[in-house]
C-alpha cells in the first residue's frame, strides 16, 4: 500500500503570496481615496474600476499560490529549484516588453503592437508570416474594441 508523500511548506511561496495580497489590499485601499469623477467626463468607466480590477486579479493569484505553497510535496519542492540560469530567450523577452512599454507613449499603441508582435514573434521562432499578420490583426482588433469602443477609454 502505497502512502501519498508527505506535505510540506514552501516558505518561499507562502512568502511571496502574501507579500503580493498585502500589496493588493494595502493600494485597493488608496483607490478609496480617488476622486469621483462626473459622469460627463467619466468616459465610460471610474478612474477606480481598472485599478480595482487589476488588484483583485493580483489578491486572487496570490491566495492561488499561497494554497498551492502549503500542498506541496517533498518531490515537488525538489523541482521547483533553480536548474540553472536564466535563459537568454527570457532575457530577451523581458527587454521586448520594456521597451515595448517605453515606446507605447512616444509612438502610440498601435504603431507599438505593429513593432512589438512581429519581433516577438520572431523570437520566440514563429515563422508562419500569414498566421502572425491574421493573429496581430485579431490582437490589435481587441484592444480596439475592447478599450475604445466597450470602455470608451483613449488609447496612447
Amino acid at each position: 500500500m502505497s502512502h501519498p508523500a508527505p506535505r510540506t511548506i514552501d516558505r518561499t511561496r507562502l512568502f511571496e503570496a502574501l507579500v503580493v495580497m498585502a500589496f493588493a489590499v494595502i493600494l485597493f485601499a488608496v483607490t478609496f481615496s480617488f476622486k469621483k469623477v462626473p459622469p460627463i467626463l467619466a468616459q465610460g468607466i471610474q478612474p477606480t474600476v481598472f485599478p480595482r480590477a487589476i488588484l483583485a486579479i493580483m489578491f486572487g493569484l496570490g491566495v492561488i499560490q499561497a494554497v498551492t505553497a502549503l500542498r506541496r510535496s517533498a518531490e515537488d519542492l525538489e523541482m521547483l529549484k533553480p536548474k540553472g540560469p536564466i535563459p537568454l530567450i527570457v532575457v530577451l523577452t523581458a527587454a521586448l516588453l520594456i521597451g515595448f512599454v517605453a515606446l507605447m507613449p512616444v509612438i502610440g499603441t498601435f504603431p507599438a503592437l505593429a513593432l512589438f508582435l512581429p519581433a516577438l514573434s520572431l523570437l520566440w521562432g514563429e515563422r508562419r508570416w500569414r498566421l502572425m499578420a491574421l493573429s496581430f490583426a485579431g490582437f490589435a482588433g481587441f484592444v480596439y474594441l475592447l478599450f475604445r469602443l466597450i470602455m470608451n477609454v483613449p488609447l496612447p
